[in-house]
């Protein structure tokens, strides 16, 4: 006979505790002489632990969620702005220093502990509200501002992983780059100057490259300059999986990023023709560590965890908040 009902509550525990009785009595299972535990009590265990998991589950889920409605909350710009506006919020912005730094823990699985920050660049209007990288970036790399958000990052950046090590935080810190900055004239050679004097920031402080950026040959020469200073790279917004991890690692590069929606879509199926599980574990032996990023659901968790994933970041695992906050 079956029983169906909701595990996560008591509503069936009298009718299913009787029915469970039956059925240790026909199988003669009533528990060891060294005090193990009969059948209705594991039962019990396994019923109050679904209960657990069940809460757990919900009350991620209610955190995403509200993190996610908060991504878009009335302190962001909602309106359609035209280019000239973004731009002389940008102008306005950069000469009264409102360009402020947020941080996005990136956690192990299935621990949850905090290893590292991403850094994001927001930009704070005159009114408070905040304008987002995907709002600025065209008209800030077509104004030729990009080097200059790029150099105030990195300072904000540094401020971060000093303060981390004055307070004895064991965590790193993934600060953008974008093309452009490293193409600059101006920018590079100071970038590289400043580098190479403090070449310390290298066990705490990561760059990270879109794969566009990463691939671009003009950008070969500047990379191996940051990487023979000791400085590591991570590849964000990756959307051509490839099997060139050791080449990837003799560049520099140490973490690899791929939404979890991809990774989770067809695991078996990847354009590597390997499964995630391996191709995660051939990135490992290279030297290269993956991290799901935009995990926003907690069966996803689970999911990546099964596919030898055991970093991450998402909404679900911490939202982007202001470095005063974040830390």
């Amino acid at each position: 006979e079956i029983y169906q009902c909701d595990w996560s509550s008591d509503v069936c525990s009298s009718d299913l505790d009787e029915s469970l009785t039956g059925l240790q009595a026909s199988i003669g299972y009533g528990g060891s002489a060294d005090g193990a535990p009969d059948l209705i009590s594991e039962m019990r265990t396994i019923r109050s632990l679904l209960k657990k998991l069940t809460d757990r589950s919900a009350a991620a889920r209610e955190r995403a969620e509200g993190a996610l409605a908060r991504g878009v909350a009335a302190d962001t710009v909602q309106e359609k702005l035209s280019q000239a506006e973004v731009l002389d919020i940008l102008q306005v912005a950069l000469t009264n220093d409102r360009v402020d730094l947020y941080l996005q823990p990136i956690v192990t699985l299935p621990q949850r502990k905090i290893v590292s920050y991403e850094c994001y660049g927001r930009i704070r209007t005159e009114e408070g509200q905040v304008l987002l990288p995907e709002q600025y970036h065209g008209v800030a790399a077509r104004e030729g501002l990009l080097p200059t958000i790029d150099n105030l990052m990195l300072f904000r950046c540094v401020q971060s992983v000093r303060r981390a090590w004055k307070e004895k935080l064991d965590v790193g810190f993934f600060c953008n780059l974008s093309r452009e900055a490293l193409l600059d004239a101006d920018f590079f050679p100071q970038f590289v100057d400043f580098l190479g004097r403090n070449k310390e920031l290298a066990e705490s402080l990561v760059f990270e490259l879109s794969q566009d950026d990463a691939d671009d040959l003009r950008l070969t020469d500047a990379l191996a300059q940051v990487r023979r200073l000791g400085f590591s790279f991570s590849l964000d917004n990756v959307v051509r999986v490839t099997n060139d991890a050791p080449d990837r690692a003799r560049r520099g590069f140490r973490h690899i990023k791929i939404e979890a929606a991809a990774l989770l879509e067809q695991p078996s199926q990847m354009p590597t023709g390997i499964h995630v599980a391996d191709w995660s574990e051939r990135l490992k032996r290279a030297g290269i560590e993956l991290i799901a990023t935009k995990v926003e659901e907690e069966s996803q968790v689970l999911a990546l965890m099964e596919l030898n994933v055991t970093l991450a970041q998402g909404y679900l695992l911490g939202e982007p908040r202001p470095l005063r906050e974040a830390v």
